[in-house]
């Protein structure tokens, strides 16, 4: 015998039972991430990264994410790769990362180890900067005594016939104004976009920026009044481009090249609002910038570690990070154009083999890409891998003691950095629906207990100012995740003014 129909309510007077759809369980629940191989990792700063991670109990990705940015910074517009065998598409090592981990999990200890060295050169650099400064001070101080001397014997000059011109501009062209030395800069955490724009100036080889706190950073950034830094910042992420500051004070300042590596932590639930706020509000691709995004699992139980480090693995580390750092490209094998001039960036090509794999390895993520079945964002952040590949590849290269055309090895590297990438961008972005069952199921509670009435409106959930469902935007991702489990049926509405949908809740979900 088949079983009753569980008792009806005055939800279920619109139409039959039975013509209800079926409703399905809501998507809230994060897709499985892969897990870091620590074999991806540049044979130099790998067992560095393992160190650090084993003696703080965290996941290896919450150390190697910001080590490898920061590696990529210093290879930055030093050194290119060109992909292709003989195109001239150039990629610049800079890359972007953020890590995504609840409060309390050691995310920020673990970024600050894996930043030591860069901030070790940054203070190196400094104080050779404070040394040099010294020396300008000196020759400022008698370039100012010498030229009131000249001008004294100038005016003199002047009071004699005209062929004392000659004599007095030889005078003044006899010395010239000394130029203050430019600061080396490896590493910032906080510049407007003035001050970032004269320190890229001075270093167009590459500059690291990092926050620890990266949605606060974004944040700013959607504010239209910032809508400078967030241009600034989109040209500093391909690396190669110059730009160009007109500003009432500080006057014109060109940069030949904005080359900026970024790095950054959040916490789940603010990733997941901003996300689903840019892609609404911008949809700009400053999300898909974020390329070494990673979102670990902490399954693992906290081992408390109380040894030395590796005393070993960080003096090959920073040996790496310094050696990067005053990289001649033309002493490892990189080569400029013939008509490029001098100041073209030297650039190194992949090895025969690895040239062949790449080219696989591109033909099927573009046609990845245009078979449809991906959604629209991640289509454009997946997009972005064909030139995060040969980055990746030859950060691995040259942070492995690489030298010459970019090997098979440093590209089977990348490759397994792209797909352990994919799962955790994909995670990344299935956050927002995560965040918007959240929100579905607060909704859901005030249905089942009759706070609202039948059908109902987004503005009857609004008026109500109930937590959580105080912002109009995450209501809507409520009842869009609702109406496409169908435990909500949406009807459009026509009022004569604004459209408006009315909401009737399936008896079928109300009684499941």
């Amino acid at each position: 015998m088949n079983p009753e129909p569980p008792p009806r309510s005055r939800l279920d007077d619109a139409e039959p039972y039975d013509d209800w759809p079926e409703p399905i369980a809501l998507r809230d629940e994060l897709p499985p991430v892969a897990p870091f191989p620590s074999e991806v990792l540049p044979t130099e700063l790998r067992n560095w990264v393992i160190d650090i991670a084993d003696r703080m109990s965290c996941p290896i990705d919450l150390v190697a994410i910001p080590a490898m940015v920061a590696a990529g910074s210093l290879v930055g517009a030093r050194c290119l790769i060109r992909p292709q065998e003989k195109t001239t598409w150039a990629e610049a090592g800079n890359l972007w990362g953020a890590v995504v981990a609840p409060p309390g999990s050691l995310k920020t200890p673990a970024a600050n180890e894996a930043l030591k060295h860069l901030r070790r050169l940054e203070a190196k650099a400094a104080e050779e900067h404070a040394e040099a400064m010294k020396g300008y001070q000196v020759a400022e101080k008698l370039y100012k005594m010498r030229d009131a001397q000249a001008q004294q014997r100038v005016k003199a000059l002047l009071n004699k016939p005209d062929e004392a011109d000659g004599e007095a501009s030889a005078i003044l062209e006899a010395f010239s104004e000394p130029e203050a030395p430019q600061a080396r800069r490896f590493f910032t955490s906080d510049a407007t976009v003035e001050k970032l724009g004269e320190i890229c100036a001075a270093n167009p080889q590459g500059v690291m920026l990092s926050r620890d706190e990266v949605a606060s950073l974004w944040t700013e950034w959607s504010n239209p009044e910032k809508a400078a830094m967030r241009g600034f910042m989109m040209a500093g992420w391909g690396g190669l481009d110059g730009y160009t500051f007109d500003r009432i004070g500080r006057g014109t300042i060109r940069i030949s090249k904005v080359n900026l590596s970024l790095f950054g932590t959040t916490q789940p639930q603010r990733i997941s609002a901003y996300i689903r706020e840019s892609l609404r509000q911008m949809d700009d691709g400053m999300v898909q910038r974020f390329q070494l995004f990673a979102w670990p699992d902490f399954d693992k139980p906290f081992l408390e570690v109380d040894r030395y480090p590796n005393a070993e693995a960080q003096r090959i580390a920073f040996q790496c990070f310094e050696r990067l750092a005053a990289l001649d490209p033309l002493t490892i094998g990189a080569q400029r154009d013939e008509f490029d001039g001098e100041d073209a960036v030297p650039y190194l090509r992949f090895a025969r083999d690895a040239q062949a794999a790449f080219s696989s390895w591109r033909g099927e993520l573009e046609n990845r890409l245009r078979d449809d079945e991906l959604p629209p964002h991640l289509v454009a952040h997946l997009s972005k891998y064909r030139g995060l590949m040969p980055r990746l590849a030859l950060i691995c290269h040259l942070a492995s003691g690489g030298t010459g055309p970019v090997s098979l090895a440093a590209l089977t590297q990348a490759k397994a950095w792209i797909v352990y990438l994919e799962s955790h961008a994909r995670r990344v972005y299935a956050s927002t629906e995560v965040d918007n069952a959240e929100a579905a199921r607060a909704i859901w509670r005030r249905v089942k207990k009759g706070d609202l009435p039948s059908p109902f409106t987004t503005r009857d959930i609004q008026r109500k100012g109930w937590s959580m469902l105080k912002a109009k935007e995450r209501v809507e991702g409520g009842l869009a995740a609702l109406t496409e489990a169908d435990w909500l049926i949406k009807t459009p509405v026509e009022t004569g003014g604004r459209p408006t949908s009315h909401y009737m809740p399936n008896p079928k979900a109300i009684h499941m």
